[in-house]
């Protein structure tokens, strides 16, 4: 069984966005169990299923306009940090929030803690295509690094090769590099830069 924390609080519409997600996905997904974290008043009325889901009461919710750092920090018995709390413990397997971005940043990198050789997270969005053989498209980074070293650009790759082989059974993820040309000579200095750390990289199918 694959647990997932679930930070019932974060986002626009919470909970019962979120809440209504949750009575969607055990319905479809019967390998999963959800941890739904926040006030238990507000999430237990709109909850239509009752096996796999485990309220985590909480008290405290990061808002939208919190800063991110502080936010961590500050409200350890928030929905956000405490489901973050869980993952690191090892009581859940996945952590999900709708929350605020950077707080979630923060959480996984404050709370859950970075693989070993990853210096920064990364926003890792997966996108459809039109190719039936190669379904999922991973970009990365997207947006949670506004400035980056070449050697970011090689993490983010390995982070998200990694998430392709553990996600989507894919063997040997294809990784590129946008940029405004295929030539190693083409594009700015960070991409010129990053262009031979992946080439180089025996891990990586570049």
């Amino acid at each position: 069984m694959f647990k997932i924390a679930i930070d019932a609080m974060g986002g626009d519409h919470a909970p019962n966005a979120v809440v209504e997600g949750v009575n969607k996905a055990i319905a479809t997904f019967p390998e999963i169990e959800v941890l739904l974290f926040g006030d238990e008043a507000q999430i237990k009325p709109l909850l239509t299923v009752e096996d796999r889901v485990t309220i985590v009461h909480t008290d405290e919710v990061v808002e939208s306009d919190d800063e991110p750092v502080a936010a961590v920090r500050r409200k350890k018995g928030s929905s956000m940090v405490m489901a973050a709390q869980y993952v690191k413990e090892k009581k859940a397997d996945a952590l999900l929030s709708a929350g605020n971005t950077g707080a979630l940043l923060a959480s996984g990198l404050l709370v859950v803690g970075r693989m070993k050789g990853i210096d920064r997270p990364g926003l890792m969005p997966v996108l459809p295509t039109f190719n039936p053989e190669s379904p999922h498209l991973i970009l990365a980074d997207a947006g949670a690094n506004a400035d980056c070293k070449p050697n970011n650009l090689y993490q983010f790759a390995v982070l998200a090769s990694f998430y392709a082989k553990a996600m989507f059974g894919i063997a040997n993820p294809r990784v590129g590099l946008i940029n405004n040309g295929t030539e190693e000579t083409k594009g700015n200095e960070l991409t010129k830069a990053a262009f031979p750390l992946l080439k180089e990289a025996t891990e990586l199918n570049f």
